[in-house]
């Protein structure tokens, strides 16, 4: 799946004093909206101007490539190689897609296979009642599938980019307004659901989720620390990306993106910040330099 192509938004500008120093920034639209508003108040107050364009991944590469920006914000699927060589890189974000449950069901884990044989046509396996995936006393109960719809987020494209191995979504899946998803999966002991986000009703449980096949590899809850380090399967990494020879020039702007505001912003809206006692680390770091 190519997520950059996926990623694409006319662009946005925050404008400070016409003799401000310029810091130009391309960033996904997925969180653009998240770094405005502090970046907006750190401008007025540094004498800054910050040139934010909100666009796709790819083309934010190929700009900062030909030095039309000096800070790129992207978006990494799993797999695809970074380019250390090329540019300074910091962890930034994470999107993830959060599996769960209605709070009375006895499940609370369960594996990147199984989800393919509950969700997915054509997988390894094919899973139709909770008995299948050895629930005592639920032998015949049906699984009840449901995902959200919803235009703010990629949660569904992201869990079928981790989770299919090449067949597609099962036709039994309910398509649900992210707006009813958890009354639906809190008044239905059978449903199971991919979420953009952690649930807030009390009567849904969210799943540890585990990479490997056997019932003896651990599983993992999507906790900051869990996303970060890779153990929990199911996320969308952003990196901050600069040409090394911009390294002092951008060392305020990046330990601004990295303050606790903006970490308090992606997480508002359903982002994975980084650890704060990462993000404490690097700013140690930069100020050390």
């Amino acid at each position: 799946m190519n997520f950059g192509k996926m990623l694409l938004l006319l662009p946005l500008s925050l404008i400070a004093t016409a003799q401000a120093e310029e810091i130009r920034i391309a960033v996904s639209d997925l969180l653009a909206d998240n770094i405005l508003a502090p970046l907006k108040v750190y401008g007025a107050e540094n004498d800054t101007t910050f040139v934010v364009d909100s666009i796709g991944s790819l083309p934010a590469l190929d700009r900062l490539r030909s030095d039309e920006v000096d800070l790129a914000i992207v978006a990494v699927p799993e797999g695809d190689e970074l380019p250390r060589d090329e540019f300074n890189i910091y962890p930034f974000a994470y999107d993830v897609a959060v599996i769960v449950v209605n709070d009375s069901n006895p499940i609370d884990e369960i594996s990147v296979a199984q989800l393919g044989g509950i969700f997915g046509s054509n997988e390894e396996f094919n899973f139709n009642t909770w008995g299948e995936l050895g629930l005592s006393g639920w032998g015949s109960r049906n699984i009840k599938t449901l995902t959200v719809t919803s235009n703010k987020s990629i949660a569904l494209e992201l869990f079928k980019h981790s989770i299919f191995k090449g067949g597609g979504m099962k036709l039994s899946v309910s398509m649900v307004k992210d707006t009813e998803i958890e009354d639906l999966i809190g008044s239905d002991v059978a449903s199971i659901a991919i979420l953009s986000r952690m649930p807030k009703n009390s009567n849904i449980k969210v799943l540890m989720l585990s990479s490997g096949d056997d019932t003896y590899s651990p599983a993992f809850s999507p906790s900051d620390y869990n996303v970060h380090y890779g153990d929990y399967p199911i996320r969308l990494s952003f990196y901050m990306l600069y040409n090394m020879r911009d390294d002092v020039k951008l060392r305020s702007t990046i330990r601004e993106l990295l303050n606790d505001e903006v970490a308090t912003s992606l997480r508002a809206n359903d982002f994975i910040s980084l650890p704060d006692t990462l993000r404490r680390k690097f700013l140690i770091d930069l100020d050390l330099e």
